[in-house]
């Protein structure tokens, strides 16, 4: 396994974000055998012999990496290999088209990520050597070549110790920008097994984003599995409500009072009844967590984001921007989900009624803050 430390990264600094967009949400894809480099021999060698067992089952792989084209914009697919396979085709549909200074890469297949946290669970050797090589990739073959790219580093959340070990490995270097966790997780992200995590992300300097994800080693839902993808697709939202709730209630966010994370592709507008509904049982049930330094919706502009993806779109579009100025107009940025089917463009994605002040916000300086870029390039 090669360094993600290299001549090339001192070259690199923080991204200096000016008239350009921040896209919080892009699915890169490595190239078939694109890891192969990056992990080592007997680690290769199982997966080629073995493949990848998850709390799903086993998973034959007889060509180790693997990719899968799933849930794909049809015009994303390259001439050779996968969408978000191609650093040329994101640069023409996404980076150059649409002007983003800032893209940050949430790889989710293959790596460590996709093992998150099952297959960690079960085998976190395995999920923290492909953590690695995926982010070895990652800085080396997209992020140097296309320095408006930076990494949500991978890393393995069922394995604390080893999820603290890549933190600290490639945590400053300066092609990553945020760690990724994702939404199933074995427990409630506000367990203290999580909180080494937190404390190196912290001391890093480094956001958290926590992305949509299925597993987790549970139904998907909070009364057993979905038969259909579509009740999967609006659903999701559970999850993500039900890791804020553990943040905020375990008092998280009092122990690590520089903490930042981000919930990605869980929609912004269903936080806004959850939060007013913890409020109002916190006034009588307080007592249950004494230790609480603050009422629970004070904690969301200090420490709680959300992406725009999958935006909602009601009749009236000015309800819209209501939730959104609702839940906190500060903490809401821009996610596009490129190369995914219901990929949103920065064009088309806000009502005309949104204001200009309201998108700048989503579309620069909520990331600018998020990210700590506020007085870079000045």
């Amino acid at each position: 396994m090669t360094t993600a430390k290299s001549e090339k990264a001192s070259a690199l600094s923080k991204p200096v974000v000016t008239t350009g967009l921040i896209d919080v949400d892009i699915h890169p894809l490595p190239k078939v055998g694109g890891l192969n480099e990056y992990l080592p021999t007997g680690i290769l060698k199982q997966l080629d012999e073995y493949g990848m067992r998850s709390t799903t089952g086993l998973q034959l792989i007889s060509e180790y990496p693997q990719m899968y084209g799933n849930a794909m914009r049809a015009d994303a697919w390259p001439e050779d290999g996968y969408p978000g396979s191609d650093l040329d085709l994101m640069r023409t549909q996404l980076l150059d088209l649409y002007n983003i200074e800032l893209g940050v890469l949430q790889c989710l297949s293959p790596g460590g990520q996709t093992l998150n946290p099952a297959g960690q669970a079960l085998n976190p050797e395995i999920g923290s050597a492909l953590c690695s090589a995926l982010n070895d990739y990652q800085i080396e073959h997209l992020v140097h070549p296309e320095p408006r790219l930076r990494v949500s580093m991978a890393a393995t959340f069922e394995a604390p110790d080893l999820a603290v070990k890549e933190i600290e490995r490639v945590g400053s270097d300066p092609a990553v920008i945020s760690v990724l966790g994702l939404s199933k997780t074995m427990e409630p992200l506000g367990s203290r097994k999580y909180w080494p995590i937190y404390e190196a992300a912290v001391a890093h300097n480094l956001p958290i984003q926590v992305h949509l994800s299925q597993g987790g080693g549970h139904a998907n839902t909070g009364t057993g599995w979905t038969s259909y993808h579509a009740e999967y697709h609006v659903g999701h939202v559970q999850s993500i409500q039900s890791q804020m709730l553990s943040l905020i209630l375990q008092g998280v966010f009092d122990r690590f009072p520089g903490l930042k994370i981000m919930f990605v592709e869980g929609n912004v507008a269903h936080f806004v009844p959850l939060i007013q509904r913890l409020d109002y049982h916190w006034k009588t049930l307080r007592g249950e967590v004494p230790n609480l330094q603050r009422k629970p919706s004070e904690y969301i502009y200090d420490h709680v984001w959300a992406s725009t993806q999958p935006i909602d779109e009601p009749q009236n579009p000015r309800h819209l921007q209501e939730v959104i100025e609702e839940f906190c107009p500060d903490n809401v940025l821009f996610a596009s989900d490129y190369p995914h089917f219901d990929f949103d463009s920065p064009e088309t994605v806000f009502p005309a009624s949104f204001s200009p002040e309201l998108k700048e916000k989503i579309f620069r300086t909520n990331g600018m803050r998020f990210f700590g870029l506020e007085n870079e390039g000045k």
